[in-house]
């Protein structure tokens, strides 16, 4: 089986492959890394469920591995290796966990549909004919809901359901005729139960695993639907009264029983307990989905870490957003309190999804904010201030923004994650050339803008004539709420000849000064924040030069970033 897949899979490469014009020369590497990690795939158990971490974690230092090395020589290149181990091992474990549960499924329903059928043939005066009685193919995949499944995966289901109904027919229709029973109501009441517990068991843990409520008449059949997908015979009222009613009875009975069991399986895996200790640690979840890694010194004595999985049933999609992972809650109990703020934890993700779309993203309490987000290989990875997470949990979820859109001028510019996130979070917006013009210079009531949708200012009911009017007022446009509420606030004035100018660009010292008022307790200053970039991103800031220099978008964008994170 392992080598009829293997052999189909690279044939479809190749066809693939040769349709598009494209000339690929696998290397001997790389052939040797997907044989290697598609066997080790097949019947794997293991924790790890990704390429990637089986073989970081369990086949780099493995004797198979260094007798594959020693074996090609000169021709081995570990990069190509690696990446063929994980494509072999990700197609491996898929195709053994399909052909599993799809096999045993296929075959429980085939057998018993067969039988009830073979047994139905007799008692009618119908010749044994399994083939006639066998249900088609298009009939199949409405019973079973199976149209959303790949083609591997049906023709599977299908020749083993097969299988298994010319099995269970003849062993009825045999049976039968030595041990003939009466079509009856009791009859009929047995068979439906038979039938509606095997589907109701089925469809329970799928909705549970599916995020989906436990409502058992989602996917239950209606009665003419029943009628029509177990050949019921009209002509024998008692019998088809008899299994419609167990059917239904049994299957809201498998349903929930299934949908029980399968959150209290689940339930053993959500929450992973480990102490941090002060040389550090990654912590991987049981479902291997997502991790978080300390390094050494971040923490001043040992502290307890838990980390609780969730899902949010539901659509998946919040917006613009698409939900990529359950959420994950991480609570570090540190009784001191103490951290070395040098230090960035890495939170992980596992993910296959677009590498632009993909971001790992914190809850809020209102809503999901992005964190600034890397990805590596098949993993999204955010560096985060160890302050962050505190007694009370954060919770962290992956997400692909279909929305959002890489700035050309911003890629790779030592502000990009910082602009990233306020992009994402919808607080800041480039232009529509498709750029976001980071060294610009930021003008009074842009800033003042940014201030309060960072800080959620309600500046709904302020208007001009709620306070004081300047003379220029009138070219305050969308700008009018903002200014006047920072005003009212006494977080910025005018100039003394009446005007506010909010066109003009605002300065180092302007801003020192208005963040000063806005955060009266914190006693900002500008040069902490300048001195942060130049030790972090080793970028020297004009305001060195100058206080009364033009503060830049990309400044801005840093400074609020790292005030509030």
């Amino acid at each position: 089986m392992k080598m009829t897949k293997k052999i189909l899979l690279v044939l479809l490469v190749l066809l693939i492959v040769l349709n598009n014009g494209i000339v690929f020369a696998a290397t001997d590497s790389y052939d040797a890394g997907y044989d290697a990690g598609y066997d080790y795939a097949y019947g794997y158990t293991g924790r790890y469920t990704s390429g990637s971490s089986v073989y970081s974690n369990n086949f780099r230092n493995s004797r198979k591995h260094r007798d594959i090395m020693d074996e090609l020589g000169d021709d081995y290149v570990e990069r190509d290796f690696r990446e063929g181990f994980i494509d072999g091992f990700n197609d491996g474990y898929k195709a053994d966990l399909e052909e599993g549960e799809t096999l045993d499924y296929a075959s429980e329903l085939g057998k018993l549909l067969g039988e009830i059928y073979g047994a139905r043939d007799y008692q009618n005066g119908k010749k044994s004919d399994w083939k006639k009685a066998l249900p088609g193919r298009n009939t199949l995949r409405s019973m079973y809901k199976l149209d959303r499944q790949s083609a591997a995966y049906i023709n599977a289901f299908v020749s083993e359901f097969n299988k298994a109904f010319e099995e269970g027919y003849n062993e009825a229709f045999e049976k039968a005729m030595f041990e003939p029973e009466r079509v009856s109501l009791e009859q009929g009441i047995a068979d439906g139960e038979k039938a509606g517990a095997l589907l109701g068991a089925a469809f329970g843990a799928k909705d549970f695993y599916e995020g989906r409520g436990s409502l058992f008449y989602n996917n239950l059949p209606t009665e003419s639907e029943i009628r029509r997908d177990f050949g019921l015979n009209k002509e024998i009222d008692d019998y088809e009264d008899g299994f419609i009613a167990g059917f239904i009875r049994a299957y809201e009975e498998a349903y929930n029983k299934a949908y029980r069991e399968a959150n209290m399986n689940n339930a053993e895996k959500k929450v992973t307990s480990e102490v941090i200790p002060i040389d550090g640690i990654e912590i991987v979840t049981a479902d291997s989905r997502f991790a978080i890694n300390v390094p050494a010194g971040t923490y001043y004595h040992d502290v307890n870490c838990v980390i609780t999985t969730t899902f949010d049933a539901g659509t998946g999609r919040y917006g613009n957003l698409i939900k990529a992972s359950d959420s994950y809650n991480v609570m570090i109990g540190n009784s001191s309190g103490i951290v070395d703020e040098n230090q960035r934890i890495e939170i992980k993700f596992q993910y296959y999804g677009d590498k632009t779309q993909g971001g790992i993203y914190k809850w809020s309490g209102s809503g999901w904010l992005y964190v600034p987000t890397h990805v590596e290989d098949d993993m999204l990875i955010a560096r985060i201030n160890p302050r962050s997470l505190g007694s009370s949990g954060t919770t962290f979820s992956a997400f692909a923004d279909t929305n959002f859109k890489v700035f050309r001028d911003a890629r790779g510019h030592w502000a990009s994650d910082e602009i990233s996130a306020y992009v994402r979070r919808g607080i800041i917006s480039g232009y529509g050339d498709d750029t976001f013009r980071p060294e610009n210079n930021i003008s009074r009531a842009e800033f003042l803008t940014l201030l309060s949708r960072v800080y959620n200012w309600n500046t709904y009911w302020y208007f001009p004539e709620s306070t004081v009017t300047f003379k220029d007022s009138d070219t305050f446009g969308n700008y009018s709420n903002v200014i006047y509420y920072a005003t009212r606030n006494n977080y910025i004035y005018g100039y003394s000849d009446g005007t506010f100018k909010p066109n003009n660009p605002i300065s180092y010292a302007e801003v020192e000064t208005i963040m000063g008022r806005v955060l009266p307790y914190s006693n900002f200053r500008w040069i902490n924040i300048a001195n942060d970039m130049l030790y972090d991103k080793k970028v020297r800031s004009n305001s060195f030069n100058d206080l009364n220099n033009y503060i830049t978008r990309a400044e801005v964008a840093y400074m609020l970033y790292n005030l509030t994170e």
